[in-house]
């Protein structure tokens, strides 16, 4: 039951029109709203690439690239403002989980960055 419709530039009006009218339908209850199935997948059909490596450089890249200090990027990630210092001097290197959300960080900023509150007392 794969009903696929192929949206073209004559029909795009009247299917958005058919899919809001669908909408509110089943916000009014006069319609049930389709079910999502989710399955489970396990190691024996997948894997996960581990994370990449983050250098010093490459962490003060990152954390350029998000506007941060470094107290305000340690907060993003939830670590120590010294251990954010530790990394970009090379003193030290993120392990662990760290590596993932250092990837998130770098790939998708928007998710940190919509964590951070400013005071307003500054203007860029």
């Amino acid at each position: 039951m794969d009903d696929k419709i192929e949206v073209t530039e004559e029909n795009f009006g009247e299917l958005l029109i058919q899919g809001l009218e669908e909408a509110v339908a089943i916000e009014k209850g006069g319609l049930r709203a389709a079910q999502v199935r989710r399955r489970k997948v396990t190691a024996r059909e997948a894997s996960v690439a581990p994370p990449p490596r983050y250098t010093a450089v490459r962490i003060a890249r990152v954390r350029n690239k998000l506007g941060a200090s470094q107290p305000v990027f340690a907060g993003m990630l939830n670590v120590s403002p010294s251990t954010v210092r530790a990394w970009e001097r090379g003193a030290r290197e993120p392990d662990g989980p760290t590596l993932r959300l250092l990837e998130v960080a770098e790939k998708h900023p928007e998710v940190l960055t919509g964590r951070v509150r400013g005071t307003g007392t500054r203007e860029r």
